[in-house]
């Protein structure tokens, strides 16, 4: 690695498109801010599992339907090289079943394509300070899905039996409580007067003991045990 790539403090970003056209017009508005770089891209759900480890992104877009695979299947193999990394689906499709299929597959975020330059920023911006960003459309089925967890289950492909509510602790439990509410990470720190480092250590809890990847999944499935 060169000393310039090593003093380049923008932010690493992956791009899994098969839209050429559109990839490049991403991508352009991404490197245009000065804060973000791209440093991989993909047409296919292959070139994508196939990025070398230095590439690293920090954050990445990856539209759902790729050519040869789900791209819900690239974002949990993305996830397991790069635990780190924060991604939101970008698409045009917005059916309830690609949605919470996303979620658990530990997308960040699911936003459609019909956006302007400066949202595609501002999603990004979302998504690496711990928002989960959504197209308005999408946030209202995802509540509508939260409101109505047999509709959520029906349409989420089968999983193991969920972990009892009770294996959370009390503060987990008003934590997690108040972000099913939809309130940000911020407000459940000034609600309950605790900082907002304690709110992201209680979350990162609760995601490894019900085993979810964002706050989205983890207040669905709280939403649906709750009228169990």
């Amino acid at each position: 690695m060169t000393s310039e790539a090593k003093n380049d403090t923008r932010v690493r970003v992956g791009l899994v498109e098969d839209d050429v056209l559109f990839r490049r017009y991403v991508a352009g508005v991404l490197d245009a801010t000065g804060r973000y770089r791209v440093v991989a891209e993909a047409t296919t759900a292959a070139e994508a599992r196939g990025w070398p480890d230095a590439a690293a992104p920090a954050v990445a877009f990856v539209d759902i339907a790729l050519p040869d695979d789900s791209g819900n299947a690239v974002v949990a193999d993305l996830l397991a090289r790069f635990p780190q990394l924060a991604v939101v689906m970008l698409t045009a499709r917005d059916e309830e079943s690609l949605i919470l299929e996303a979620i658990r597959a530990g997308a960040g975020g699911y936003v459609l394509k019909a956006m302007d330059s400066a949202g595609l920023v501002a999603v990004l911006d979302d998504v690496r300070a711990g928002g989960a960003p959504m197209s308005p459309a999408i946030a209202r089925k995802v509540v509508g899905l939260m409101r109505n967890p047999a509709a959520a289950a029906a349409t989420a492909a089968p999983r193991p039996a969920d972990v009892a509510l009770e294996g959370l602790t009390p503060r987990e439990t008003e934590v997690l409580a108040l972000v099913a509410a939809g309130e940000a990470d911020k407000e459940v720190a000034a609600r309950l007067g605790i900082s907002l480092s304690v709110v992201k250590a209680h979350l990162g809890k609760i995601y490894a003991k019900w085993r979810v990847r964002s706050r989205t999944e983890a207040a669905i499935k709280f939403t649906r045990q709750r009228k169990i």
